[in-house]
Parts: C-alpha cells; sequence; structure tokens
C-alpha cells in the first residue's frame, strides 16, 4: 500500500494581503527563508510586522539579533506603526540579543540559545537579525555552511519557520541561498528622479509563487504589496455579453448600434478639450443603486467634475449621494500602476460596480517603470472586470488634434474592444468636435464621422437638428480613414495638418 502524500502545504500566513497572494498562501511552516535587501529597504519593518501578524492569531514568535545594541531604539521606531501592539511585548513576542552567546560560545552558542528559547516560548516563528555577523564569525566558509545548515534543521525538527535577514549581496549560488529553503529579496528601484520598492521570491522549495517582481509601499500602517497584475488576475469564465449598455448620448448610441456591448471595453482617443471625459461623464451618469458605476480620475477633483457635469444636465452629485456612483481622485504623480489595478478591483468587489469610466490611461502608462506593460496590465484588469459583470470605458489623450494618421496604441488595440476617435476639424477659423468609431468588437457600427456639440443639453450629435444651438446645422463627412490617406474631411485642408 503506497503511502499517502497530501495534497496542501502548510502555511503561516504574514498577515500582509499581497505577500500571501504573492506566496500563494503565507510562508511554509518549518521551513528557512533568506529575507534579502540592502539598508533601508524594508527588511526589519517587513520582519515585525509578520511578527505581529503572527501574534494576533495567538501564536508566539521570537526575535533574535546579532547586533551588540539593544532593541529598546528597534521598537520606539516600530511604535509609530499601525501593526505594533505593545500588549504582545514579551508574552507573545520576544526580542532577544544573541551577541553575547556570539562572543562567548561563538556559533555554537547562538544555535543552543536559539534552540532553547524556542523550546521554552512555544515560538512557530524565528527572525534571525545579522546573517552577516554570522558569517563575520564564522572561522570558515565550512563552518559557516554548517551553521546555515543546523539554523535549517532547528527549522524543520521544531516546525518552526524562520526568517534571517542580511544585506549582504551574494552570489546566487553561495552555500546559504541554496541551503534554504526560501529567498525573497526587497529591492529599491531608481529611474531618473524616481525611486520605488519592490520584492521578488526567487525561491520556495516545495511550493508555488507569483514569480517576478512586485511594488510594495511603507506607510504608516506598515508594507502592502501590490503583486504584479498580469500574474494577480487570469482569465476567468465570464457571462456571455448580451445586450448593450448606452453611452448616454443618444446619437452615439445610435452609431454603437444601440450602445456599448454589455461587459466590453471601450477607448476614447482623442486630443485635450475634444469632450473625452464629457462623454465618460455621459456613461457614468446612466448609472442607478441597483447597477452601479465608479469614476476614477487622475486631472479633476470630484467637485469639478460634479459641476462639469451639472452645466449640461448630468445630476452627478445626486448620484453620488445616493450611492449610485462612486468617484476616486488620484494625483498623477507617484502612482504605482498595481496599486491603482487593486484598488479598483477591490472597489468593484465591495460596490457591486456595473459601469467603470477610468479617466486617463496616460497616466498610467506614464506612471510605470517599464511603459511596454500598460496593455498586459489592462489585459488583466479587463479579464477580472468582464468576469465581475462590468462594461469599462477607458480615456487616452493623443498630441494630435485632427484626424491621425497613426494611433500609436501598439498593442492596446488588440485588447480594447472597441475603439472610438473624438477629434477635430477646421471649419474656415472654427474648430469643429468630430467623433468616429474606428471598431466595435464582433458588431455592427456606423462608420461614418460625425459632428458634435456640447450643449447646455450634453452631448449632441450635429444631425440631431431639433437639439443643436441656434444656426448650426448638420455637416456632411466623408468616412475616416485610420491609416495615412489622402482622404480629409471637406473642410480640413493639407495645410490644417
Amino acid at each position: 500500500m503506497k503511502p499517502s502524500i497530501s495534497a496542501s502545504v502548510d502555511r503561516l500566513p504574514t498577515g500582509i494581503d499581497g505577500l500571501d497572494a504573492v506566496l500563494s498562501g503565507g510562508l511554509l511552516r518549518g521551513a528557512a527563508y533568506i529575507i534579502h535587501g540592502p539598508p533601508g529597504a524594508g527588511k526589519t519593518i517587513l520582519s515585525n510586522q509578520i511578527c505581529f501578524g503572527h501574534t494576533s492569531r495567538g501564536e508566539s514568535a521570537l526575535y533574535v539579533s546579532l547586533f551588540a545594541e539593544s532593541h529598546d531604539r528597534m521598537i520606539r521606531f516600530m511604535q509609530r506603526m499601525g501593526f505594533f501592539m505593545p500588549e504582545h511585548i514579551p508574552e507573545r513576542l520576544v526580542y532577544l540579543s544573541a551577541y553575547a552567546a556570539l562572543l562567548k560560545e561563538g556559533l555554537s552558542g547562538v544555535l543552543g540559545l536559539i534552540t532553547a528559547e524556542v523550546r521554552k516560548r512555544k515560538a512557530t516563528l524565528v527572525i534571525f537579525d545579522g546573517l552577516f555577523v554570522a558569517q563575520d564569525a564564522a572561522v570558515s566558509d565550512q563552518s559557516f555552511r554548517e551553521f546555515v545548515h543546523e539554523l535549517q534543521g532547528i527549522a524543520s525538527m521544531l516546525g518552526v519557520t524562520l526568517l534571517l535577514l542580511t544585506n549582504q549581496r551574494r552570489d546566487p549560488s553561495s552555500p546559504e541561498y541554496t541551503m534554504v529553503d526560501g529567498w525573497v529579496e526587497l529591492c529599491d528601484e531608481s529611474k531618473g528622479l524616481r525611486a520605488v520598492r519592490s520584492l521578488e521570491v526567487h525561491k520556495q522549495r516545495g511550493g508555488g509563487f507569483m514569480r517576478g517582481r512586485h511594488h510594495f509601499r511603507i506607510t504608516s500602517g506598515g508594507i502592502q504589496v501590490f503583486p504584479r497584475a498580469e500574474v494577480a488576475f487570469k482569465a476567468s469564465v465570464a457571462d456571455t455579453p448580451s445586450g448593450r449598455v448606452t453611452s448616454g448620448v443618444a446619437g452615439l448610441d445610435a452609431m454603437l448600434r444601440g450602445g456599448y456591448p454589455s461587459l466590453s471595453a471601450t477607448l476614447i482617443h482623442g486630443p485635450t478639450g475634444s469632450g473625452k471625459t464629457t462623454l465618460g461623464l455621459h456613461f457614468v451618469g446612466s448609472a442607478t443603486k441597483e447597477a452601479p458605476a465608479l469614476f476614477y480620475t487622475f486631472y479633476e477633483s470630484p467637485q469639478a467634475l460634479m459641476a462639469k457635469a451639472a452645466a449640461f444636465g448630468i445630476d452627478v452629485e445626486r448620484l453620488v449621494d445616493e450611492g449610485a456612483l462612486k468617484i476616486i481622485w488620484r494625483s498623477p504623480a507617484e502612482n504605482l500602476v498595481d496599486e491603482i489595478v487593486h484598488e479598483i478591483v477591490r472597489e468593484v468587489k465591495s460596490g457591486g460596480t456595473k459601469l467603470l469610466f477610468i479617466d486617463g490611461l496616460h497616466s498610467l502608462k506614464t506612471s510605470l517603470m517599464f511603459s511596454e506593460r500598460l496593455p498586459y496590465v489592462i489585459h488583466a484588469l479587463n479579464q477580472f472586470l468582464k468576469s465581475a459583470g462590468v462594461t469599462s470605458l477607458y480615456s487616452l489623450e493623443t498630441r494630435e488634434l485632427y484626424r491621425p494618421t497613426n494611433l500609436e496604441l501598439g498593442e492596446l488595440s488588440a485588447i480594447i474592444s472597441n475603439l472610438i476617435l473624438a477629434h477635430y476639424a477646421r471649419d474656415d477659423e472654427m474648430l469643429r468636435r468630430n467623433i468616429s468609431i474606428l471598431k466595435v468588437r464582433d458588431s455592427d457600427f456606423d462608420p461614418m464621422t460625425r459632428e458634435f456639440y456640447i450643449t447646455s443639453g450634453g452631448v449632441v450629435l450635429a444631425e440631431d437638428k431639433a437639439a443643436l444651438p441656434r444656426g448650426k446645422g448638420p455637416r456632411s463627412e466623408r468616412v475616416l480613414d485610420v491609416g495615412a490617406s489622402s482622404e480629409r474631411s471637406e473642410w480640413s485642408t493639407e495645410k490644417d495638418r
């Protein structure tokens, strides 16, 4: 009879949601990990936060240091963090210096101290701060390897999760990295004037994890980890799209043959002032308490958006007060894109969002350390939104005022289901707003370019004569040619380009 093998591995949650997601549930119990990173990367905060998360679940932890100074100073700094719980010290969390044992008995004395204290305190988590000190104290590379091997043996024998902190950058083939069960690196990346923190799990023996780097912040509440969107959100089975969702503009709905296809993602692409935000306000203006909307913006405050919407007849303030619409405003500077994506996902889940407008993909792109990630981030978000029953709308600014010959969307054009171009045309000395539908995936649509106005009654297409301002009439337009073509609108000439 074959012995039974457990399909699951016992995990120890870190208490940091994003990190637990990266680790596929948490740290392995009875395993030894190296937490590596330069000074200031966040090792001390991370390890203390894990300790207090551990003790908050009723378990005991031991923080062992090889440094000569006392722990008083570190504890004073930790008191400022939201996770700090002084009542857990020393009943559940004990801070201990092994420096005296190292001086008196060497590395063997440190091992004996850790073993005795783990048994005495019934600890299930041990932080060992100062692995590089142990390496300096070792009489040879062989003795250091034996020390690391003994530490790993203690973890396995006593069922303790052991975190070894070090700031030394050594070759990945070094014995401490090959012998331990897991290795997590904290990084401090710089690009131009910007610096961001990230972590990467290089190894977790016997357990899966999300590969690659994941950004994190250090806040007053502790470390927040944001797993990379491309791996955090995978495709899931979604409802089969059916029906249409109104754009909020009657003429545009007619061009779309009834509105945006349900559960689809639409991009409105156009220059400044072309009406992108206004079209987005029309879209979320159709929200109800049963089908609420989320407006995520980087450039205009909720108060400014309410005033703008009121100017053309959309009572956004009432929708917000009724709980049918939520507006989230973020500064366009110093954003972590994965943080934003996780915030949107959290809001969609908690609020039951059915309509989403993200005003300003350009801000997301410029916030990325690697801008080529944008299509993959949006694809991952779209997969989640579709499975959550959300119809989404994005805006993206272009520098070209008139009909562009190159949209420069790259892979984003293949990821977006529907593409609408808002652009200008010149009529004598007047600029006129035009709207063109370039793509509606798997659906018919009106390919004609239409002129539109932003009036006190909202967006009105020129064909709707009764709603136009006095003296304005419809204009005939030619079909928009997306490629480089000599075809132009009737009032647009080569000098306009």
